[in-house]
């Protein structure tokens, strides 16, 4: 295997692996043991790995970085029982969005880079631009219900939200699937 071939080879399974981590939190008290910051880690060593091959991805470099660095300062301040949530509404916001943004791109460019690698009658890169969508929609209705003021009642907003996040998660195990998929490809083109 060529050097490109196998830094694509290593760099998609970063990317699913760092949604496991995006969506998956297990908590031993108020700590995360599945911090976000990992997985915004590894798409970070994600888009080194394919920015070779897909030069757009470079341009979420910075984004990834803003995103790993908030998600670990809210890590560290879940030590001291803290955290960053609702600290500063605008800040809240910019990373919101700019999470948004960068997974919309990030996985657009995955389904580009799968329309280039998979054979003749997959519709791998058709799949994951669905899934890339069904995810970014449930992502923004769970910032929605959590920062918008609700006339629900907290015991429905919590069951919406768990809902919502239940459903999320389940689109990332979709995404992952995709992605490991998209791996299996990568070794098969020549």
């Amino acid at each position: 295997m060529t050097d490109d071939r196998n830094l694509l080879y290593t760099g998609v399974p970063y990317a699913a692996w760092g949604y496991f981590f995006l969506n998956f939190d297990f908590n031993l008290g108020t700590v995360s043991i599945l911090p976000r910051f990992v997985g915004y880690f590894l798409l970070l060593t994600a888009i080194d790995r394919l920015s070779a091959e897909r030069r757009d991805l470079i341009l979420l470099r910075p984004l990834c970085l803003l995103l790993l660095a908030w998600s670990f300062a809210d890590w560290l301040l879940s030590w001291f029982s803290r955290d960053l949530d609702g600290a500063v509404l605008f800040l809240d916001l910019l990373t919101g969005a700019a999470g948004l943004y960068f997974h919309f791109q990030f996985l657009t460019d995955m389904a580009a880079l799968s329309e280039k690698l998979q054979p003749q009658n997959s519709t791998l890169d058709q799949r994951i631009c669905k899934r890339r969508t069904l995810y970014i929609v449930l992502m923004t209705a769970i910032s929605l219900v959590l920062y918008l003021p609700s006339t629900l009642a907290v015991q429905r907003q919590e069951w919406i939200t768990g809902g919502l996040a239940l459903a999320a998660c389940i689109a990332g195990i979709l995404i992952m699937t995709a992605l490991f998929e998209l791996r299996k490809y990568v070794r098969t083109v020549e």
